[in-house]
């Protein structure tokens, strides 16, 4: 049996969706469960239940929450919560864990995010288990950040350019699927460390804007945006309580990102799919 967090989330669930198709048993571990479905409650941050996950034999951390606005705050409930969950996974005999983390992590990441993924990461390995680091997530029905960014591009006219400094990474929802896949069916034996899955194309922001228009059959016009001028104005708002679909922390990841992912072609046999207008609206 295969427990995942987050399982309502985006990626989460099309895990659920993918090993379910598999005939590979699921316990769904999410905030309000569904107890006819065998769901377990799970809220990042408490914790454990006693018997969350009796019987599991692999558990894939998907989970994270972003809500939490200061970083002290953000790094308990995902930090504290994660080693929570893994002290719970240690003491049901969880023989293999997945932490789903993300190219924003490194040892010298400038965002909040990145940070807290990097931490995660360092004591997911030291337990012996996995982590991978998908980029930015996309395909069909896509969701999170590129969602965001796709209903942005639908709506406005005129579109930010950032220019080159923002450095993003992404990798197709059905590629990330496979990729997993391929680790729960790794024979027995010491885990990989560390997969890192996005297509090795560096885009800017812009870059993935206009894939985006594209595929949407759009033409929008692109304005120049000091980027430093746009954190400020997206800080303030934060301060005050708005909630925006693009956070600060996101575009610090952008502009700050990894500057050494080591990206590869394929991973664990699984090749990548490079962003275009046909692989984003599912035609390629």
């Amino acid at each position: 049996m295969i427990a995942i967090t987050g399982a309502n989330g985006y990626v989460g669930g099309l895990l659920v969706e993918a090993f379910t198709r598999r005939g590979i048993p699921v316990r769904r571990l999410v905030r309000t469960p569904d107890d006819r479905s065998g769901d377990a409650r799970f809220v990042l941050g408490e914790d454990v239940a006693p018997g969350t996950l009796a019987g599991v034999d692999a558990l894939i951390h998907a989970a994270y929450d972003f809500r939490p606005p200061r970083e002290d705050e953000l790094r308990r409930r995902n930090v504290d919560g994660t080693r929570k969950l893994f002290e719970a996974a240690r003491a049901a005999g969880v023989a293999r864990v997945l932490f789903v983390s993300s190219i924003a992590s490194y040892a010298d990441s400038h965002s909040a995010y990145g940070r807290a993924k990097w931490t995660i990461e360092q004591e997911t390995a030291a337990a012996g288990w996995s982590s991978i680091r998908p980029g930015m997530v996309y395909g069909p029905n896509s969701g999170g950040l590129f969602a965001a960014l796709d209903r942005v591009v639908r709506v406005a006219p005129v579109l930010p350019d950032f220019g080159k400094r923002t450095r993003l990474f992404v990798v197709h929802s059905g590629d990330l699927v496979r990729i997993i896949e391929a680790w729960w069916d790794l024979p027995a034996g010491p885990q990989p460390p560390l997969l890192r899955a996005a297509h090795p194309q560096l885009f800017s922001m812009r870059g993935v804007l206009e894939v985006i228009a594209a595929a949407a059959g759009k033409r929008p016009a692109f304005l120049p945006a000091p980027p430093g001028l746009v954190l400020a104005a997206l800080r303030a708002s934060e301060s005050v309580g708005v909630v925006l679909p693009f956070r600060s922390d996101s575009l610090v990841s952008m502009l700050h990102g990894n500057p050494d992912p080591q990206l590869a072609p394929d991973v664990l046999g699984v090749p990548m799919r490079a962003l275009t207008p046909e692989t984003l609206r599912g035609t390629a």
